[in-house]
């Protein structure tokens, strides 16, 4: 009788990736509940931009997953409870339009940079989901003119979070951050 060896599958995450998801969690977590401007129904955070970071240096299933459990463990710490469902399935979304972009700069051979003229035009349609996604939790949650006076503030939110994108981008690219932590 023949025996064959069982193939041993190799794990698709390493505890490298393992623990860079969850140091992306904790800076969102960080940056969302102790950066930020108070708002009438909220706040506004400067956490966006390391959603934005983590969606183009994670692989995509971990990309969400930082950045649902950051905002959602933001909005607990913060005093916010309420909107830490909300917020998880809304910076969740955030991150899809830049999974997406990668999947065609991947394609491409072009996923070696965070800052790419794909991943900074996905800061439109991101923007779009977070004040679309904010605007139907307030009007869950409160009315339309709540949800209506907010925007203003989510505006904020998204400009703050697309500049430090782009300001953080050009930094970890000029060290050439992907290349040398994210070879995982």
């Amino acid at each position: 009788m023949q025996t064959t060896a069982k193939t041993i599958s190799k794990p698709k995450y390493n505890s490298k990736t393992l623990a860079l998801t969850a140091m992306f969690a904790a800076l969102v977590t960080v940056t969302t509940a102790f950066i930020k401007i108070p708002a009438p129904l909220g706040y506004a955070h400067a956490g966006d931009s390391v959603i934005y970071l983590a969606a183009c240096a994670l692989p995509s299933p971990l990309g969400f997953i930082a950045a649902a459990i950051g905002g959602a463990l933001a909005d607990l710490i913060s005093g916010y409870a309420v909107w830490s469902i909300p917020t998880a399935i809304i910076k969740a979304l955030n991150v899809l339009p830049f999974v997406l972009v990668r999947i065609f700069l991947k394609s491409k051979n072009k996923d070696d940079k965070i800052l790419r003229l794909g991943t900074i035009l996905a800061l439109i349609p991101t923007t779009a989901v977070t004040i679309g996604g904010y605007f139907i939790a307030n009007q869950l949650l409160y009315d339309t003119s709540a949800a209506v006076a907010e925007i203003p503030f989510n505006l904020v939110q998204s400009a703050v979070g697309a500049a430090l994108f782009i300001a953080l981008g050009l930094a970890l690219d000029a060290v050439r951050f992907k290349q040398r932590l994210i070879n995982i």
